[in-house]
């Protein structure tokens, strides 16, 4: 047999040559080791050392929590002292901590910080706690813990950032111990509570409290403590109106929490948490309510006091604004633009959803953004609101507004849409504007009617002629449509509403009101003008010889171009800047019909003059401004200036008042108080106006389009276009004056024109102007400035010279 070999491989072990450990020794082995140690001591210091002071350098001084001057709300409160508008970039409202109520302060310390009474600014036992949990968690997406004591927290808001860095987390504990050590542990939670951002705009536990169930803060509820104390750890996170389970789960854990630390009993944690978040509706401050009046404060604001003292510094304005009578301006303006508008027809301008890629109709909610007015926390009767069309007949349609349905039929649309069949004006998908006539709010429905949104804008203005106020101002038709003030900006044509700046110039020179002039059609020379003028009546007829008082009293445009030719159209512009307008006017003879650009507020102004015996007060909406500790900064000082003589201003007050007894605006003529105003029409019904007073109160109305120069439609003058809200807006204010007087126990007493002395009074013929007698027709007691009343009786001869004199005869045995 062969022998087989075994293949054997040998590998030398190394061999360390010189090598024993006996021959090293101990002490060696020590003396590197203790160097090495001693070196790494002298690294690690160092390093530790410049570390410390660069943290050091740069740490915040906690003097700066003392100097901290948080954002606050700027308020501006009507002249009753209720909160009418505010202005901040953050809602904040600082509370003392004494106001903080105790369920509050104990929810917050047992979920945020347990130990914070024990504690001197960083929680050992906490941060473990911490650590163990975040052991757990670590393999976990959730958010890991912190261990951040109520004082650590407040340093990272007020003096440090939210950074992950080790450097800040020194810098916190560094903070807090000398937080601790200067401040009580009440005056850290005050701060704690006041600075923190809780969600939709509001800082502090305060702001919270009022934006969500409109509250102070001492009177919050276990239930509501509770929940606000959860925003704290996430404000963007947990918001009841965006995240409500996850916001009421966080709420409960914070009765857990409480429930742990034996602030409250299980049994009443448990009823707590069967209850409802109860958060008030997100958008219930959605209003235009005042808001053209809050934009004039605001610019003022910020003009003289600029935008940081707008919206940090939390100011106090005190205006002269009356809600009341606020509320019934917009009112009257809207309801009137609205039955102008229907009075042009129905117009085809809708949009619709479908067109848009809307499929589900039925599931539309309020933040889209053609249905704004959704946002609005509640409906109510007799005002318009979007609506989405989900069917369509001819007789009945059905709609969805927000959360209701809305049923219409075709009853009242005929007389403003030409037609009664409904499917001829709107289809499914439309968004349409209809009015509310009924609320069922348990089943969730509503009877509403066809309305549209106007094309045409107004502006309204309530002055008190006493004292200067401005009680109400509307400047628009909408706020949210458009931001520019027809009441204070916008230039319009006066129409014949300038007219009583041109009488009284008359007045006082030389005209009395039963002075005669021949109305009657020509052309008059107008040197300041190229062609010669010539006017005509509004109502393209001529009455002969007529009075100055008819002559206002009609509006006879070629009367009042006939007075104004004789005093001086110069004179007349003279005139008109004594009443305060500054708008630029020329001497044309056009200036009679009221041919210049004015803005409202200036004309109500110029009237109030009339009331006030003469005296013109510059109109104002501020009354004082303070400062958040209520050192006043601003009180309005009155500024006034005699325009006329008393008697002067008293006979234009009575022939205004002839105005509405028997003149244009015989509208309000039944209303229980003395009132006096003018109507006014520009060319084509492109502007009409009212302005009018009583002995406590002027107000004025304009009507027309944005663009200035479209009509209104025809005959749409001042006193068919403009007069009807003046006469809504005042119907309030007099009922409301009764039911003041009834609350009282007093009789109402609409009160009276303060009558000056000085005046002559005498029995004339209303007709001729010329004094009385039995061959007459109308005897009338006229007023006159001393010694010019007239001195002549009429004659037949007289009465045949007025071209309605058989009219006349009429009219008297009519009556």
């Amino acid at each position: 047999m062969t022998e087989k070999r075994r293949l054997t491989i040998k590998i030398k072990k190394p061999v360390l040559k010189n090598f024993s450990l006996k021959k090293l020794s101990w002490k060696r082995i020590l003396k590197t080791a203790f160097f090495v140690f001693l070196v790494f001591v002298i690294v690690g210091s160092g390093v530790a050392i410049g570390v410390y002071k660069a943290i050091m350098q740069n740490l915040p001084d906690i003097s700066q929590l003392e100097e901290f001057e948080p954002k606050i709300i700027t308020y501006i409160f009507a002249g009753n002292d209720e909160v009418i508008g505010e202005y901040a970039t953050e809602k904040r409202i600082e509370v003392e901590f004494e106001d903080i109520p105790d369920i509050l302060i104990k929810a917050i310390i047992a979920t945020e910080d347990p130990r914070f009474y024990s504690h001197k600014g960083i929680d050992y036992l906490g941060i473990l706690r911490a650590v163990k949990a975040d052991i757990k968690l670590i393999f976990t997406p959730r958010k890991l813990h912190g261990g951040s004591t109520i004082t650590q927290q407040l340093i990272r808001t007020l003096l440090l950032h939210r950074r992950q860095e080790l450097r800040r987390k020194i810098k916190e504990a560094i903070l807090a111990r000398q937080i601790e050590r200067s401040y009580t542990k009440e005056e850290i939670l005050a701060f704690y509570c006041n600075q923190f951002y809780l969600g939709h705009g509001a800082y502090g536990v305060e702001a919270a409290a009022r934006f969500y169930y409109e509250k102070n803060i001492s009177e919050l509820n276990l239930v509501e403590s509770a929940f606000i104390t959860g925003i704290f750890r996430g404000p963007s996170l947990y918001s009841p109106y965006e995240r409500p389970d996850l916001t009421l789960r966080r709420r409960n854990h914070v009765l857990g929490r409480m429930v742990d630390e034996n602030v409250i009993s299980e049994e009443e944690a448990e009823e707590a948490r069967g209850k409802p978040l109860g958060v008030l509706p997100r958008y219930r401050n959605v209003s235009e309510f005042a808001a053209y009046f809050n934009e004039e404060v605001r610019k003022y604001i910020e003009q003289n006091y600029g935008a940081d003292a707008l919206y940090y510094s939390g100011l106090k304005v005190y205006t002269t604004l009356d809600p009341k009578m606020q509320g019934y301006a917009e009112n009257a303006l809207v309801n009137q633009l609205r039955t102008l508008d229907k009075r042009q027809g129905w117009r085809d301008d809708k949009e619709n959803l479908l067109e848009k890629g809307v499929e589900n109709l039925e599931e539309v909610k309020s933040d889209t953004a053609m249905l704004s007015n959704w946002l609005r926390p509640e409906f109510q009767v007799g005002k318009v609101y979007d609506a989405v069309v989900l069917s369509a007949e001819n007789r009945e349609a059905t709609v969805k507004i927000k959360d209701y349905m809305g049923y219409m039929d075709n009853a009242d649309i005929l007389t403003w849409t030409k037609t009664k069949n409904l499917k001829d004006l709107i289809q499914r998908g439309d968004i349409i504007k209809v009015k509310i006539k009924e609320i069922d709010e348990e089943k969730k429905e509503m009877s509403i009617s066809l309305d549209q949104e106007p094309v045409l804008e107004g502006a309204f203005l309530a002055i008190d002629p006493l004292t200067g106020q401005i009680k109400a101002m509307v400047g628009g038709y909408s706020f949210e449509r458009l931001k520019f003030n027809q009441a204070t900006q916008a230039l319009r044509q006066s129409g014949s509403v300038i007219k009583p700046l041109l009488y009284t110039a008359a007045l006082e020179n030389g005209w009395t009101p039963s002075m005669a002039v021949v109305d009657e059609p020509g052309e008059f020379p107008d040197k300041w003008a190229a062609v010669p003028y010539a006017p005509r009546n509004y109502d393209r007829k001529y009455k002969g010889r007529v009075t100055l008082r008819i002559g206002i009293e009609q509006s006879r445009n070629v009367v009042t171009t006939k007075i104004l030719d004789h005093i001086s159209p110069q004179t007349g512009v003279r005139y008109c800047q004594k009443f305060g307008i500054t708008s630029p006017i020329r001497p044309y003879l056009s200036l009679a019909l009221g041919a210049f650009e004015v803005r409202l507020i200036e004309m109500v102004s110029a009237f109030t003059t009339f009331p006030n015996k003469g005296v013109r007060i510059t109109p104002y909406f501020i009354t004082r401004i303070e400062d958040k500790d209520g050192n006043i900064l601003e009180e309005h000082k009155i500024e006034s200036e005699e325009v006329i003589s008393p008697q002067v201003a008293y006979i234009m007050t009575s022939l205004l008042q002839g105005v509405v007894q028997r003149g244009t605006a015989q509208a309000v003529k039944w209303l229980e108080k003395p009132l006096g105003g003018k109507t006014g029409t520009a060319d084509e019904y492109s502007n009409a106006w009212f302005i009018g007073f009583s002995p406590t109160l002027c107000a004025g109305v304009w009507v027309g389009h944005e663009q200035g120069n479209m009509t209104i439609g025809e005959r749409q003058s001042g006193a068919v276009a403009a007069l009807p809200a003046w006469k809504e807006f005042f119907e309030k204010t007099i009922e409301d004056e009764k039911e003041t007087a009834k609350e009282n126990d007093e009789e109402y007493v609409p009160g009276e024109f303060d009558v000056p002395p000085n005046l002559d009074y005498a029995t004339i013929d209303y007709k001729t102007g010329l004094l009385w007698n039995p061959i007459c027709l109308f005897p009338f007691r006229e007023v006159y400035l001393p010694d010019t009343a007239p001195t002549r009786f009429c004659s037949y001869e007289d009465h045949l010279m007025t071209y309605d004199y058989y009219d006349s005869l009429k009219e008297k045995k009519d009556n």
